[in-house]
């Protein structure tokens, strides 16, 4: 099996990475960004075997749906921003949950894992201290914007995620 070239693929994670950190944190931000939250986040298929594993502080959370619930709990203007954040290839040809049609080796750098390790700070409300968080996140490939022209839809989606309050 031919490997991409390993800029493209550090290329591709940076890129993903990225986009994620810029996207996914400003949600959170906004007044009724959980709401938006599912939209990060592998949709459940009883065809597929991926199925989005969130851990927020050590507590296993069901699903987006749940996770909402959680952040909508949170005192008003609660507020994360990113310090840093570092990436890299998982696996550089995935292919869980991939359709019949996308199973051919990866040649254009799109179907990849990448981990995500962000480092950043959240203040809930605005009367408290801010503390520091660390969040790691496994980005897959959206198989329904894959191939096609995604028109709004995430060409990378979380799969895997372990969000935790520094104390």
């Amino acid at each position: 099996m031919a490997h991409l070239p390993e800029d493209l693929e550090t290329k591709t994670a940076v890129d993903a990475s990225e986009t994620f950190v810029n996207t996914y944190y400003p949600t959170l931000n906004k007044p009724n960004g959980p709401k938006e939250l599912a939209d990060f986040y592998v949709r459940a298929n009883p065809d597929s075997p991926l199925k989005p594993d969130i851990s927020l502080n050590g507590n296993l959370v069901a699903d987006p749906a749940e996770l909402e619930a959680v952040f909508e709990k949170q005192p008003a203007k609660s507020h994360y921003e990113v310090q840093s954040f570092d990436c890299h290839v998982l696996n550089p040809n995935y292919n869980i949950g991939a359709p019949d049609d996308l199973l051919e080796p990866n040649k254009s750098g799109k179907k990849m894992s990448i981990m995500v390790m962000v480092n950043g700070s959240v203040r809930y409300g605005e009367e408290t201290e801010t503390q520091g968080f660390t969040d790691s996140v496994v980005l897959v490939p959206n198989w329904d914007a894959l191939g096609k022209s995604p028109k709004g839809k995430r060409k990378w989606l979380i799969q895997s995620q372990t969000y935790r309050v520094i104390l």
